[in-house]
């Protein structure tokens, strides 16, 4: 069997030092990519914008012009919200390739300027009648928000200290209206004082008794889903700063009230805009 011997030649030492550079460069990013994955925890602090959210409301309402009739009735309510808060804290484990996936608990809240009725109709036992009017409601409170997700984040790796972000996460909200406080039998009213005005127009307006109108309930708890984007900045190997924008979406809310001498419900749906600020940091 031949052999060769003596020493390698220039080609050899020059594969042998690119194998070996390689194996470094390979071993270098095993290592930053261990280095990068690791749970980690965070904090976020947005300013909440809730869009005017529109609620369908159903009812019966006792007549007063007819003691032994009632009346069906429905209405579009516009409620307009002011800017509020959340503080939202997560817990995570980024994967190194940029992938990461955390768990999110929160509480938000937002005060209730102003509801709205219109697209008014009632019946009376003799068919349909709609209304031309609105019916503002004085309100005072806010509504809170409390709710869990679950969610998946891709962080862009750039070389530098700023990393962009994007994702989108699954949950579940619970909207709390009790600290709400308005008229229950504003809307029934608005109704029987435009029928009782299109008969007299100088009518004096209908006052339902307190309690003719139920009480709706004020806690309801529907699914939800975000997405969002944003942008990290890294302050130290384990901390980043955050930035971003999330929209919040939770459908199929529903509120209802029944009692001796009426009924009354409300579907509505609940869309956000969070302007974030928060950070995240491994452990």
């Amino acid at each position: 069997m031949a052999r060769i011997s003596g020493p390698a030649g220039p080609g050899y030492r020059t594969a042998a030092l690119a194998a070996a550079l390689g194996l470094g460069i390979a071993t270098a990013a095993a290592d930053a990519r261990a280095d990068d994955s690791g749970w980690y925890f965070g904090v976020q602090v947005p300013i909440m914008f809730i869009d005017d959210t529109e609620s369908k409301t159903k009812g019966t309402s006792p007549n007063p012009a007819a003691p032994t009739t009632s009346i069906s009735y429905q209405g579009t309510a516009t409620s307009e919200y002011d800017a509020g808060f959340k503080f939202a804290g997560v817990l995570g484990y980024e994967f190194g390739d940029g992938l990461r996936v955390e768990g999110e608990l929160f509480f938000a809240r937002a005060k209730v300027d102003k509801v709205t009725y219109k697209d008014i109709s009632a019946d009376f036992g003799a068919g349909r009648q709609s209304f031309p009017i609105e019916v503002d409601v004085p309100t005072t409170g806010s509504a809170k928000q409390t709710g869990v997700f679950a969610s998946a984040w891709y962080d862009f790796h750039t070389g530098t200290d700023w990393i962009p972000y994007f994702g989108a996460g699954l949950g579940f909200i619970r909207v709390d209206q009790s600290d709400l406080r308005y008229d229950d039998n504003a809307l029934a009213e608005g109704i029987l004082t435009a029928l009782a005005r299109g008969a007299d127009p100088t009518a004096e307006p209908v006052m339902l008794r307190p309690g003719d109108i139920p009480a709706i309930s004020r806690k309801d708890t529907t699914f939800a889903y975000h997405v969002g984007v944003g942008i990290g900045y890294r302050l130290n190997e384990k901390t980043t700063l955050q930035f971003g924008y999330r929209l919040q979406n939770g459908n199929d809310l529903e509120f209802s009230g029944r009692n001796m001498t009426g009924t009354v419900n409300v579907d509505t749906e609940m869309r956000v805009h969070l302007f974030e600020i928060g950070f995240r940091t491994r452990f």
